[in-house]
Parts: C-alpha cells; sequence; structure tokens
C-alpha cells in the first residue's frame, strides 16, 4: 500500500493550483466587476427616470408658446421648435393648476379658466375688468395673495389667454423688458377686484387694451429654467418672473435644485406642440472599475 504522492502527481496538483489560481481570480474578478455594473446601472436607471418625471411634471403644465432655448452666459434665445444641438438652457413659463381646486374652504374653485365675453366691463375705457364666473365668492383676491411670492403682492400674477398669437420674442419677458411698462403683450399683470368673479389688470401694469381677449385663460406666477453645466450638473431653476425682468441665472430672483450630477447630455426637441426629453448620465462608478471612460445611459420622454 503507497502511503504517499509520487513526484509526477505533485506536479500535477501543482499545475493544477496554478491553472486555479490565474484563472480563478480573473473569475472572481469578472463576477464582482459584473455585480457592480448591474448595481451602478440599475442605480442610474432609477435616478435618471426619476428626474426625467420630475422635469415632465413640469413641462405638463407649460405655456406651450413660451418654450425658448439657448446657450448658457449668451442673451439671445430661439424657441424650442428652431432650436438647435447646442442650447444648454431651456426655459418655460408654468401655469398654475392648484388654483382650479379651489382651497379647501368651499366647493367652488378658486377661479374656472374661463371668462364670460358677455359681461366684459364695457363701460371701462381700458377693459381692465374681465368676469369668471363659476369661482369661489370672496376667494380669488385671498387665494391669489396666497400663491404669490412672499412680500411681491398680488401684482406677480399674469394672465395668459388660450389661443392668443404670442411673438417668444417679447410677450413673454424673455427679452429683459418689464411687463409694466408694456400693454400688448400676452402676459398680463393682474390684481383681484373686489368682486370675486373679476380679474383686473394691476394698476401699474398692462391692462387689455388693443389685446384680442379669448374665453380660456391661465394663471402663472414663475417660469423655470433647465440648464446643463460644463461640469455635468442638471439644475432647476424656479420662482422668478422674466415678465418683471427677472433672470434664472440670478439668486436674488430664483431658486434652485440640482437635480443630477455627471450628465452628459441633456436634449429637448419639438415636434408641432409635443416635446421630446432626452437626458444621458455618465456611470462614474463603473468606469472607475474598467477605466474606459465610457459608459451612460440614455432615457427619453415625451410630453404632449
Amino acid at each position: 500500500m503507497r502511503k504517499g504522492f509520487t513526484f509526477i502527481e505533485m506536479l500535477f496538483v501543482i499545475v493544477i493550483m496554478g491553472i486555479l489560481a490565474k484563472f480563478g481570480s480573473e473569475i472572481f474578478r469578472n463576477v464582482y466587476l459584473n455585480y457592480n455594473q448591474s448595481t451602478a446601472n440599475n442605480e442610474l436607471q432609477i435616478d435618471t427616470e426619476l428626474v426625467l418625471q420630475q422635469i415632465a411634471n413640469r413641462f405638463q403644465y407649460r405655456i406651450k408658446d413660451s418654450v425658448i432655448a439657448k446657450v448658457s452666459g449668451e442673451v439671445n434665445f430661439k424657441s424650442i421648435s428652431s432650436a438647435d444641438a447646442n442650447s444648454t438652457v431651456f426655459e418655460w413659463i408654468g401655469y398654475d393648476i392648484d388654483g382650479w381646486l379651489g382651497d379647501g374652504t368651499s366647493t367652488l374653485p378658486t377661479w374656472t379658466g374661463f371668462i364670460d365675453l358677455n359681461a366684459l366691463d364695457t363701460g371701462n375705457a381700458n377693459q381692465s375688468t374681465l368676469f369668471s364666473p363659476g369661482t369661489d365668492t370672496g376667494r380669488i383676491n385671498t387665494v391669489i395673495a396666497a400663491l404669490s411670492p412672499s412680500g411681491a403682492g398680488i401684482g406677480n400674477a399674469v394672465i395668459f389667454f388660450t389661443g392668443e398669437n404670442a411673438d417668444v420674442q417679447t410677450d413673454y419677458g424673455w427679452d429683459g423688458v418689464n411687463l409694466t411698462t408694456q400693454r400688448d403683450v400676452a402676459a398680463h399683470r393682474i390684481d383681484a377686484g373686489t368682486n370675486a368673479d373679476q380679474l383686473v389688470a394691476h394698476a401699474a401694469g398692462a391692462n387689455f387694451t388693443d389685446t384680442d381677449i379669448y374665453e380660456q385663460y391661465k394663471l402663472a406666477w414663475t417660469a423655470y429654467a433647465l440648464e446643463i453645466s460644463t461640469d455635468g450638473n442638471l439644475t432647476l431653476y424656479y420662482d422668478y418672473r422674466p415678465w418683471e425682468g427677472g433672470s434664472y441665472n440670478d439668486p436674488a430672483n430664483a431658486s434652485s435644485a440640482l437635480l443630477m450630477q455627471n450628465v452628459t447630455t441633456a436634449k429637448i426637441q419639438a415636434v408641432g406642440e409635443i416635446l421630446n426629453l432626452q437626458v444621458c448620465v455618465g456611470g462614474e462608478k463603473i468606469t472607475s472599475l474598467n477605466g474606459d471612460g465610457g459608459y451612460s445611459i440614455c432615457k427619453e420622454k415625451v410630453i404632449f
């Protein structure tokens, strides 16, 4: 009976162990790498989808004619329908929807979005009073004041007529002109009359002279801007009013929220009134492992 290994058997064992040591470590490394890639990919997929949804939620309630695009730091802009691929800033005005639901004190909405064209204040030469039937009596003034920025007053609200032929170059305040000195504009500064069914042009701002008044209207208190910086930060700006000369990149007139980092692409394309959003994000965790520096994922969302 043998009590040990022969020399040849020992060599075979050493060779096999060497093979396992060489390829086994590579297998374990690949398993570990694939696990990290899968985890990072899932995180990116979820984060990108959440960011797209946040952006889409704000674009959904946009004044469609107000969407513009430009390059960061530049003054010139174009409407979204004619913007080029180099745009890094997208701006739009979002209209209010909560006011249609009321403030919880009545079964009627604080405003309805409709104007009774047969009840215009014909005795007013400036046509400064419009009537919005079916509203909560005595509440419009209170709610408009509450929704306006703190300390800014009711006059920050603007009214947009659905169907009005607006000029994107001037009628939304994108050119930096304060609308309190303009009349024939898409965004009209408003106040609330003593009668809750009235919407009145602000005394210091635009009235409705020489303006086509339509049955439907929307109210707005803020514009929005989406910017992708050179270092890959995707930032959302809000709480600023271009119709008062406010700008998204002025900290004194705007608030901001960092949506995502390592963004390689943020594009918005228009097909008619439909918008297609595309966001591409780099996978920092994965590139640090495999060293190729080229991993990213892209997601798109269509907004009607």
